[in-house]
């Protein structure tokens, strides 16, 4: 998996996703959520739509690391393997993960 900020390859250390660049750990509940995501993309059909803005997101894929686009407000997803950041998460990843 990769950093959502960084792209850098995370690391598994005492059960936690960490960054060696951004010097940050993503807690077991988002590890948890990535792996949950990145398993739900087998079923998943990814289609770029018109709802689909053209401009970059804040973050990379954690399934992939490529640049993530905007859909909307605080949502963004991949248009290579559809891996999808939603409101909620987007929240806890900033301000649950002190990425340098």
């Amino acid at each position: 998996m990769y950093c959502p900020y960084c792209k850098e390859e995370l690391k598994l250390v005492n059960g936690e996703l960490y960054c060696d660049l951004g010097d940050c750990c993503f807690s077991k509940s988002l590890n948890n959520y990535f792996i949950g995501q990145i398993n739900n993309l087998k079923n998943k059909e990814i289609i770029e739509n018109e709802n689909t803005q053209k401009e970059n997101g804040r973050f990379y894929c954690v399934n992939c690391g490529n640049r993530m686009k905007r859909i909307e407000e605080l949502h963004e997803t991949c248009i290579c393997c559809g891996f999808e950041i939603d409101k909620g998460m987007y929240f806890k990843i900033i301000e649950l993960n002190p990425h340098k």
